[in-house]
C-alpha cells in the first residue's frame, strides 16, 4: 500500500481480507523455480492483509512482511501469525543488508518510488538472491472487464490506468542481474456477489470511484445480474524476476 494516504487504506483492510483474490498457481510455481522455496527467508513489501505472505508459508517459507498501514498488518498476523510484520515504507525497509533470501511485493508498486524501493530490495537480499514483482489485472476483452468498463463510461468515471504492461523501466535500469518476464494467464470462477464485494474494496481505493462510488456499485450489479450467478473471469499474472549480483 502507498505511504500518502494511508487512512484510505487502513478503512479498507477488512474488505481486502475478505474479498481479494490470490494469484495463479502457477506464478507460486515461477517463484519455486526461481529460487523462493521451502525454507527460504522471504520478505513480502506491501504486504497488506497478507495473500502472498500466507501462501508463501504454506509453501515452506519462512515471511517477514512490510506495509504503512497498520489495520492491513493487523490482518496479516491474524492469517500468518508465524510470521513476522512491520509497519514500514518500500522506500526505507528497516532491515541490515543482505538479511533476506528473497524479497517480493505483488500489487502494490505502482505506490511505490519504484527506482527506490527495487534499490531497497537489492540492499536487504542476499547476493544471488530473488527479487520478484508482479501484478495482476483482467485481459482486455473480458466479459466483465468490459462491463465494468462500460458502466464507468456511462457515470463519467475515469478508470485507473492499466496495470499490466510490459513498460517497467525501474527494473530494466536496476541493479538487478538476470532479468526475466513471465506473463500467466488465469481463469477464475466466482459468483457475481464475491466479485461485487471486490469491486466494493476497489472502489473505495483512492482514485476510483469517489462519491459515485454507490453508484457504480448498483450499476454494475444491475448489469451483472444475480448474485448467485457464477462469473469466468480472465486475468493475467505479469511477474518481474531479478537477482542481486554478487558483490564484487
Amino acid at each position: 500500500m502507498q505511504p500518502t494516504g494511508t487512512s484510505s487504506f487502513d478503512d479498507l483492510a477488512t474488505a481486502y481480507r475478505r474479498y481479494r483474490l490470490g494469484y495463479a498457481p502457477e506464478l507460486y510455481a515461477a517463484l519455486e523455480e526461481f529460487g523462493i522455496a521451502r525454507g527460504a527467508h522471504v520478505l513480502d513489501i506491501g504486504c497488506g492483509t497478507g495473500l502472498v505472505s500466507h501462501e508463501l508459508a504454506r509453501r515452506g517459507c519462512r515471511i517477514t512482511g512490510v506495509d504503512v498501514s497498520g489495520p492491513m498488518l493487523d490482518h496479516a498476523r491474524e492469517l500468518v501469525p508465524e510470521g513476522t510484520f512491520v509497519e514500514a515504507a518500500a522506500e526505507a525497509l528497516p532491515f541490515e543488508d543482505a538479511t533476506f533470501d528473497a524479497a517480493v511485493s505483488a500489487q502494490a508498486f505502482h505506490w511505490f518510488d519504484q527506482a527506490q524501493a527495487l534499490e531497497e530490495m537489492a540492499r536487504v537480499v542476499r547476493p544471488g538472491g530473488t527479487v520478484a514483482v508482479w501484478w495482476k489485472g483482467m485481459m482486455r476483452g473480458d466479459a466483465t472487464r468490459l462491463i465494468r468498463e462500460s458502466v464507468a463510461r456511462e457515470l463519467g468515471l475515469v478508470q485507473p490506468p492499466d496495470l499490466l504492461t510490459p513498460e517497467f523501466a525501474a527494473f530494466e535500469t536496476s541493479p538487478l542481474v538476470d532479468r526475466r518476464i513471465r506473463i500467466i494467464p488465469w481463469i477464475v470462477a466466482m459468483t457475481v456477489e464475491r466479485y461485487i464485494g471486490y469491486e466494493c474494496s476497489r472502489a473505495r481505493a483512492p482514485g476510483t470511484a469517489g462519491e459515485q462510488r454507490d453508484a457504480y456499485l448498483a450499476a454494475l450489479e444491475r448489469r451483472l445480474g444475480s448474485r448467485s450467478a457464477e462469473l469466468s473471469i480472465s486475468y493475467i499474472n505479469m511477474l518481474y524476476l531479478g537477482r542481486v549480483p554478487e558483490r564484487s
